[in-house]
């Protein structure tokens, strides 16, 4: 027995194969424990990636589209920084109640934006927002349409 492990590990092919069907299997049993939880400090809930909540936010902060958001509750904030609310099943989009936050800049029509980059975090005291900074390539923070996905 020694002999086959020490032999799987000396080849770099057959190690990195027997850990990604070690992972696989991990992964597979869709109990949500280490798929989620162990790269998520916090996460009370488990996450099965379907997307429930959608947004599509123009620059000035106003909702050109989407499912379940919250016009009252999404606004531009200030240069690049947005607050995004949903409206139920999304009453929580918080990631320590298992859901998954995606964004993306989006011209929102045709065309092409600079280099962007937009983050995404929990809205300290809206707990059906999400808080949102878009960036421009040198790290300003620069006004920025995208869109939101919320997925659970």
């Amino acid at each position: 027995m020694s002999w086959v492990v020490s032999e799987v590990f000396r080849s770099p092919f057959l190690c990195v194969s027997l850990l990604v069907r070690v992972l696989l299997l991990a992964a597979d049993d869709n109990s949500g424990g280490l798929a989620i939880r162990a790269l998520v400090a916090g996460a009370a809930a488990d996450n099965h990636g379907h997307f429930v909540c959608t947004a599509a936010i123009n620059a000035g902060g106003v909702p050109v589209s989407g499912e379940y958001v919250n016009a009252v509750e999404t606004t531009k904030l200030f240069t690049g920084t947005y607050q995004v609310g949903f409206n139920a099943p999304c009453p929580n989009v918080q990631i320590a109640n298992g859901w998954f936050r995606i964004v993306q800049p989006d011209t929102l029509g045709t065309g092409t934006l600079p280099a962007r980059s937009c983050i995404v975090a929990d809205r300290a005291g809206v707990p059906s927002a999400i808080w949102v900074q878009c960036f421009n390539s040198a790290g300003a923070l620069t006004d920025t349409p995208f869109t939101l996905h919320v997925s659970r």
